[in-house]
């Protein structure tokens, strides 16, 4: 990904005060994850894409439409990295917003701030709450595969096994086939072959999530 090319960025008055005006070209980027971020932006036109590299593979985690604002945990954070990249789907128009521009900002625009401040509220309230459900990775593999051997089911095809557990724990294939070895390192599973040579993973224990819970106290 390449940064926002000079010649796509204005300065422009809004509102009382002078602020950054950015028109971001379609696929250009606004801000890359892990770079410093010293700067929040207002969305007024177009659309832009939040996205992260969680675990080696890339995560959408929002579709931003006018009026939005992303990045603003850089007003409130003392050189923090971005924990995002920030790309327009199409073109685009954006008021940047920097430290030194918000006691301004709030002064000239206080209805606007506490628009912000209500998303950011919001935010961290669902942020907290989806953080709080995510299970360990290597746990919640074996919770599923609890829930197939409690219902029957002990045996699952390989391939389409591991893509949908990578899927659901925005992991990699990689990652998930490890947990998958460990479990079949310690007789839970068996990784064999079916009738029709298709690589296929059996589940040992009805019970593998109690099985999995004794081991680690052991």
């Amino acid at each position: 990904m390449t940064i926002v090319p000079q010649q796509s960025v204005k300065m422009k008055q809004v509102s009382q005060g002078n602020y950054l005006m950015r028109t971001v070209l379609r696929h250009n980027v606004v801000f890359n994850e892990g770079t410093k971020g010293d700067a929040a932006y207002i969305l007024t036109e177009g659309k832009i894409e939040i996205s992260g590299i969680i675990e080696g593979r890339k995560k959408v985690f929002a579709n931003l439409k006018p009026i939005s604002i992303f990045g603003e945990m850089a007003l409130f954070l003392d050189e923090g990295a971005r924990t995002a990249t920030a790309i327009a789907l199409e073109d685009s128009k954006v008021i940047e917003v920097t430290r030194d521009d918000l006691e301004e900002f709030m002064r000239a625009s206080p209805k606007v701030i506490a628009s912000i401040i209500t998303v950011l509220v919001s935010r961290l309230k669902s942020t907290t709450k989806k953080a709080l459900k995510v299970p360990n990775t290597g746990m919640g593999v074996v919770r599923i595969l609890d829930m197939f051997a409690t219902n029957g089911k002990m045996e699952l095809k390989y391939e389409s096994t591991i893509k949908t557990l990578a899927d659901t724990f925005v992991s990699s294939t990689d990652k998930i086939e490890q947990y998958i070895q460990g479990l079949a390192q310690q007789d839970l599973l068996a990784i064999g072959r079916d009738a029709n040579d298709r690589r296929v993973i059996r589940i040992r224990e009805r019970d593998i999530l109690n099985a999995v819970m004794q081991n680690k106290k052991n």
